[in-house]
């Protein structure tokens, strides 16, 4: 009786040995007819040993020291629990590994070898070529059987060094270098390289695009100081803003301004007799193509710094214009725009010049962030451009992050003169996308309200507003709209 034992790492063995250096299929042992075994590697990476030396295919007996990959194996005792299926003594295997190429063996010339004996039949055996490098030869019902070794055999996995006899024929010595037993590296793995290629393909395309998305593409340049200034200067507008303040009190409405003979401060329940109290002016950008402008929202609504407000309430409590005034009784602070207009960069400051916005009046200041008015004529005026601010609101870091700043800003604008802008270029270290606002670089000169904050893209990440950093992820809804 003959018995198989398969040796290896995979589940599917005898002596299963869950170890990293065992092969899946490492070796197996086969007991023969004269009560003898034989132990084959079956090609394996880490090698089998009998009493400490490597071999391939060797004789054993009982008391021999086997190791797999330097692991003992108890062998002798395990014929006893085989998985191996015998029927009469005749050899029946499963392939160890997955079959790649299989020929065919027989008298018929159908077949890949043929052999010309009268005891071998028309179509006698096959013999394939495993994943792993080995062979396994299966008999397709032969009359007068096939051996491997001597063996009468069914399936068997075996190796090129063993002796296969197909009934009384011996297999060709190059029965092996057959044609179709030859591995095609290219042809059998078209597909995955043609996979392979595409993805390598793509990957470099990709690669290729992304190191030069600035000068295929015009994204995500790093650009020079005068290419910022070139791309974003005619976005920006020099905005005034002329406007009462109004107080109601006790039930009464007061408009507070400048007396139009004595130029004081007062306040009157009209105001036909009143020049406005105050003008103030600062900077916005357009922000898309229907007019919409992003200023200082105290620029908007001036009414509502809080030092003015102070100043104002003196003023008025000095001229005694309302009856018993106290800054802390009930009261509602809020504005009056006498108007509010805009002068696009390169125009002449002159008032036929100026375009007229409208814009919505707070009274109380419960957002100081950005503020958006819009001209009245809802559109850009000729050779008016808009400013970048198109970032990914869904990232956590959604506006690009550098170290150096542009911030817009203008001289004094003198009457008849040509309103022009300029950057300067701070270095700051700050978190835009963490920070809702942070303190200007002290280095700069104090900035108009409004001034626009780029990055070294040339996208606006905020706006100047009392001295501070305004960042704009938090409000970009609000600029979408």
């Amino acid at each position: 009786m003959i018995t198989i034992i398969k040796i290896g790492r995979d589940d599917s063995n005898d002596i299963s040995i869950n170890e990293p250096r065992v092969s899946r299929n490492h070796a197996v042992i086969t007991k023969l007819d004269d009560e003898s075994f034989e132990v084959k590697d079956l090609g394996s990476t880490n090698g089998s040993f009998v009493n400490g030396q490597r071999i391939s295919q060797q004789i054993i007996k009982e008391g021999d020291k086997l190791e797999i990959a330097g692991c003992i194996v108890n062998w002798f005792e395990a014929f006893s629990n085989t998985r191996a299926t015998e029927q009469g003594g005749v050899i029946q295997e499963k392939p160890f590994a997955k079959i790649r190429k299989t020929i065919s063996v027989g008298s018929s010339i159908e077949n890949d070898i043929v052999l010309s004996d009268n005891f071998v039949s028309a179509h006698h055996a096959k013999i394939s070529l495993l994943k792993n490098g080995s062979y396994y030869i299966e008999d397709m019902g032969s009359s007068n059987s096939t051996f491997v070794n001597g063996h009468k055999i069914m399936k068997k996995n075996f190796a090129k060094t063993d002796i296969v006899r197909i009934a009384n024929a011996d297999l060709p010595d190059n029965w092996f270098q057959q044609k179709s037993l030859q591995r095609h590296f290219f042809k059998e793995n078209k597909k995955r390289l043609l996979i392979s290629l595409c993805l390598l393909i793509i990957a470099s395309g990709s690669c290729l695009c992304y190191y030069n998305r600035c000068g295929w593409f015009q994204y995500d340049c790093i650009l020079s100081p005068q290419e910022i200034y070139m791309a974003n200067k005619n976005c920006i507008v020099h905005i005034v803003h002329s406007y009462y303040y109004s107080i109601e009190t006790n039930g009464i409405t007061y408009y507070v301004g400048k007396n139009k003979v004595f130029k004081g401060t007062e306040a009157n329940t009209s105001m036909d007799d009143l020049f406005p109290y105050n003008s103030v002016s600062g900077i916005g950008c357009f922000i898309d193509r229907e007019g919409n402008i992003l200023t200082s929202f105290f620029v908007a609504n001036p009414w509502l710094n809080e030092s003015e407000q102070k100043k104002m309430f003196a003023e008025v409590k000095e001229s005694r214009t309302i009856p018993k005034l106290n800054f802390n009784v009930d009261k509602i602070i809020c504005g009056r725009t006498v108007a509010l207009s805009f002068l696009p960069n390169g125009q002449v400051n002159n008032p036929q010049n100026y375009i007229a916005v409208t814009a919505d009046i707070e009274c109380g200041l419960n957002n100081n962030g950005p503020f958006t008015i819009q001209s009245v004529k809802k559109s850009l005026p000729p050779d008016a451009t808009v400013v970048n601010y198109s970032y990914d609101t869904a990232s956590k870091d959604a506006m690009h992050k550098t170290r150096s700043y542009y911030y817009s800003v203008y001289q004094h604008l003198k009457e008849n003169a040509v309103f022009k802008d300029s950057f300067y270029m701070a270095k700051d270290n700050i978190n835009i996308n963490k920070l809702n606002t942070a303190p200007i670089n002290n280095s700069l000169q104090v900035l108009p309200e409004g001034s626009a904050i780029l990055n070294d893209r040339g996208e606006l990440v905020g706006i100047a507003q009392q001295q501070q950093h305004i960042f704009l992820h938090r409000f970009f809804t609000q600029l979408k709209k």
